[in-house]
C-alpha cells in the first residue's frame, strides 16, 4: 500500500508527497520506497507529520498509538486505513478524533462504502426472516480473517436489524460456522493467490435470494480512495469520519 500511495500521489496534480515514514535503517525486510526528489523518506514520524497537511496511515496496528500521538500533537488530519485494530485501538481513534479530523475505514474503496449502505438498506427492508451470510476472499498474505471489511459489513447488518453484532457473529477458522439462531450472521473467509479483495453478502429466504457483491481488481483503488478521503478530510472540523460520510457528501471528483 505504501508503494501504491506514493504512485497515486505522484500521478496526481492535486497532491504533493512531502514524506514517507520508513522503518529504521538496517532493520531486516525494510521495504524500498521510491519518492520524488523533494520528499523525505524518514524514520522520524513527528518531523514528517509536522510538514504535512494530511497524513495517511496504512501501517500495522502496532504503530497506531504512535501515529495518533504524532498527528494529535501537530493537529494534522489523519486518514487511517489500518485493518485488524482491536477495541482499545478503536477507542484511541475516537479520543484522537476529538482533537483532529480523523477518517477511519477498514476499506478505502468508494464502491465498498456504497456496498455497506446497500447492505444496511437490504437488512432493514428484508427483515430477519432472510438469513444473512458474508463471504470474503483475499490474497494469501493477508493476516486477519475475516477481513476488516467483512466485519464492518456484518456490524452494519446487525445494527440495521437492532442486533448486538458480537452475539450473532459466527465464524470458524478451520471449518464451516454453525448457525445457532436465524438472526445469526455466518462468515466464511478464504485466502487464495493474489486476490485483492472480494466480498459478498447473501440474504436467503425459502423463496428467494439476494446477493450484494464487491470485487477489487487492483489495490490501487484503496490508494485513490485514501487520497479522495484526504482531500475531503482537510476541510472538515475535528471528528471521526468514515468513507460513507464522503460518499454521502457526493465527493466524486477524480484524484
Amino acid at each position: 500500500m505504501g508503494q501504491s500511495l506514493v504512485g497515486a500521489i505522484q500521478a496526481s496534480d492535486a497532491f504533493e508527497l512531502v514524506g514517507v515514514w520508513v522503518r529504521r535503517a538496517g532493520r531486516r525486510n525494510t521495504p524500498t520506497v521510491t519518492t520524488s526528489a523533494r520528499a523525505m523518506a524518514n524514520c522520524n514520524l513527528a518531523e514528517l507529520i509536522d510538514v504535512a497537511e494530511v497524513a495517511i496511515d496504512f501501517t500495522l496496528p502496532e504503530a497506531t498509538a504512535q501515529i495518533l500521538d504524532a498527528a494529535t500533537s501537530t493537529g494534522t488530519p489523519l486518514v487511517c486505513g489500518v485493518s485488524g485494530l482491536d477495541a482499545g485501538q478503536i477507542r484511541q481513534l475516537r479520543d484522537a478524533a476529538q482533537v483532529i479530523p480523523l477518517l477511519y475505514d477498514r476499506n478505502m474503496s468508494p464502491g465498498a462504502a456504497v456496498l455497506t449502505e446497500l447492505v444496511r438498506f437490504a437488512a432493514q427492508a428484508l427483515g430477519q426472516e432472510y438469513l444473512a451470510s458474508i463471504d470474503e476472499t483475499h490474497h494469501v498474505h493477508k493476516k486477519d480473517a475475516p477481513s476488516g471489511t467483512a466485519l464492518q459489513l456484518g456490524a452494519t447488518l446487525a445494527e440495521a436489524r437492532n442486533l448486538e453484532f458480537p452475539a450473532h457473529y459466527r465464524y470458524e477458522p478451520n471449518g464451516t460456522a454453525t448457525r445457532r439462531f436465524p438472526e445469526d450472521i455466518v462468515f466464511t473467509a478464504e485466502r487464495r493467490g493474489e486476490v485483492a479483495g472480494d466480498h459478498s453478502v447473501h440474504f436467503d429466504s425459502d423463496v428467494e435470494s439476494l446477493e450484494l457483491r464487491h470485487s477489487v481488481g487492483d489495490q490501487r483503488v484503496f490508494a485513490e480512495g485514501a487520497l479522495r478521503a484526504a482531500r475531503w478530510l482537510a476541510r472538515r472540523p475535528p471528528g471521526l469520519y468514515a468513507m460513507r460520510d464522503l460518499v454521502q457528501a457526493g465527493d466524486t471528483v477524480p484524484v
